[in-house]
């Protein structure tokens, strides 16, 4: 290769353009290709784009087509007739290139002059404060409850303590059974679980719980219940976060109150005294499965006891189970439920219970 061929190549040769890590590449570069032969490059960058010129001794030429892909980059010029391909790469203040003529890749390398805080680093455009702001989409209003405690504007209202309109009984889905009266919702233990009418998938939960003043028992005995944040059959299928007495009640770390039932111990124990009015606020993101039943992404949740964090976005293993390691069983919304627990001690009551589906 004659050596005015390579001088035309590299008069015909350079505009680089990339984001790089040590500083903006806009500015001068100079180096040398092939062997040894000079050349000086004068780029600018806007955005994904590159333009410029490349040059030596004996004149420059602009570069066409040029594009930025983090530190790599491309473009080309024309030298009598011929389109030649450059690309290449950079590395702190040095530039690695490579140029295609006729099906040949001749490398190169030029340096930053000056380095890194060169009057590249002058010329860089200034980045404008609208760039990085966002006007759409716009967020819906809503109206906030008075109180964290009260529902917004957008909240379905699962029991607001004058009736049971939102409930069925799981066993055979007939009118729910528990006792209402003065505002709050008792367990009626002999007429077994109940659940939503409408099914969910992700909500923000919010549910007031009591456990009576004089409850008796001890243990998993003592005030026991637990919501269901999908209910997924009969039973005491689904996803349940335990209710139980865990003021001064010894029992299992990850079958007290807070838990994900024999999964997930709370980070706290935030509980108060029987006779007392308990808050829960849930955040529950929903499993999500594949066609097949295979788990595309595990369940989520996030429970905040009487103002405490006691599960922060908990990965579930799958469904709780009292006996036996938890498995995922594909559905795609559930109702949610509320449990007659079995125990014997005093039925355990409910208020104020709202869902906003997010």
């Amino acid at each position: 290769m004659k050596k005015h061929f390579f001088t035309s190549i590299l008069s015909a040769f350079f505009g680089l353009t990339v984001a790089l890590a040590a500083g903006p590449i806009d500015g001068k570069w100079s180096g040398k290709i092939g062997d040894d032969y000079a050349l000086t490059l004068d780029l600018k960058t806007d955005g994904n784009q590159l333009t410029g010129t490349i040059g030596n001794a004996n004149g420059s030429l602009p570069i066409k087509e040029g594009k930025v892909d983090g530190t790599s980059f491309s473009f080309k010029t024309e030298y009598d007739g011929n389109v030649i391909p450059v690309k290449g790469t950079v590395e702190g203040d040095k530039m690695i290139l490579s140029v295609n003529y006729n099906g040949s890749e001749v490398p190169g390398t030029l340096m930053r002059q000056g380095g890194s805080s060169s009057t590249a680093t002058a010329t860089r455009p200034r980045a404008k404060p609208e760039e990085t702001e966002v006007w759409d989409p716009v967020p819906k209003v809503i109206t906030a409850g008075k109180t964290p405690l009260d529902a917004p504007s957008d909240a379905v209202i699962l029991f607001d303590g004058k009736n049971l309109d939102q409930w069925v009984t799981v066993k055979d889905k007939s009118p729910a059974n528990w006792t209402v009266s003065k505002g709050v919702l008792t367990v009626n233990k002999a007429a077994g679980n109940i659940e939503t009418k409408r099914s969910f998938t992700n909500y923000q939960l919010h549910i007031e719980w009591k456990i009576p003043e004089k409850i008796s028992l001890t243990g998993q005995s003592r005030g026991n219940s637990g919501i269901f944040l999908a209910s997924t059959g009969p039973g005491d299928a689904g996803y349940e976060l335990q209710v139980l007495d865990s003021y001064e009640n010894k029992t299992y770390s990850n079958g007290q109150a807070g838990s994900i039932y024999k999964q997930a111990i709370p980070l706290a124990n935030a509980s108060k005294k029987p006779g007392e009015w308990q808050v829960y606020d849930v955040i529950w993101n929903a499993p999500k499965f594949n066609a097949d039943g295979s788990v595309q992404t595990p369940a989520h949740v996030t429970v905040i006891h009487n103002g405490v964090v006691v599960q922060n976005n908990y990965e579930l293993k799958g469904e709780t189970t009292y006996i036996g390691q938890p498995q995922y069983k594909k559905y795609e919304s559930a109702p949610i439920k509320l449990q007659a627990h079995g125990d014997k001690s005093e039925p355990i009551s409910f208020r104020n219970i709202w869902v906003r589906e997010l």
